[in-house]
């Protein structure tokens, strides 16, 4: 009896050391990747502060205006450019589809 007592102790220990040396691993594991995706949202937010000094940089106004003035052919508008309401064609009913009433300004 002594000894089936005994047998079951050393059993009971060989697995629960067993069971401790799975749980001890599998924590090392996961640590492991705990530190593996510390290190790659550390260097996914430098590269958010990179891309947000580039767009920062991009946006600066004086920039956009050199850009505009370079690029585009904007210049004031002229005075023969600039017209009346009445010089505007008036909408028919045809050009309208036949439908909404009045046109405004008749």
């Amino acid at each position: 009896m002594r000894g089936r007592v005994t047998l079951f102790w050393i059993l009971l220990a060989a697995v629960v050391g067993f069971g401790l040396f799975q749980v001890k691993y599998k924590v090392q594991n996961l640590e492991d990747d705990l530190r593996r995706l510390n290190a790659a949202i550390t260097a996914e937010q430098e590269q958010l502060h990179v891309l947000s000094a580039e767009w920062a940089y991009l946006n600066h106004p004086a920039r956009l205006q050199e850009l505009s003035a370079r690029y585009l052919p904007l210049r004031p508008p002229t005075v023969d450019q600039i017209g009346t309401l009445d010089g505007l064609p008036h909408r028919t009913q045809a050009a309208t589809g036949g439908a909404g009433g009045d046109v405004v300004g008749r």
